[in-house]
């Protein structure tokens, strides 16, 4: 049976992260910088899908 394959978006887990790294450079200027350390994970994941060839 042949079925039609479509490309998943990933755009949601995209803009998740960067709402993330927005959210938590905010709050790490202006309340506290324990914030900061969750751009340790939010750039790397969004560095990781840059260059593994999704487009």
């Amino acid at each position: 049976m042949y079925q039609k394959q479509q490309r998943v978006s990933n755009g949601g887990a995209v803009a998740l992260l960067t709402l993330l790294s927005a959210i938590s450079l905010e709050r790490g200027m202006t309340t506290n910088s324990a914030w900061y350390y969750l751009l340790c994970l939010t750039v790397p994941a969004l560095l990781i899908y840059r260059f593994s060839g999704h487009r």
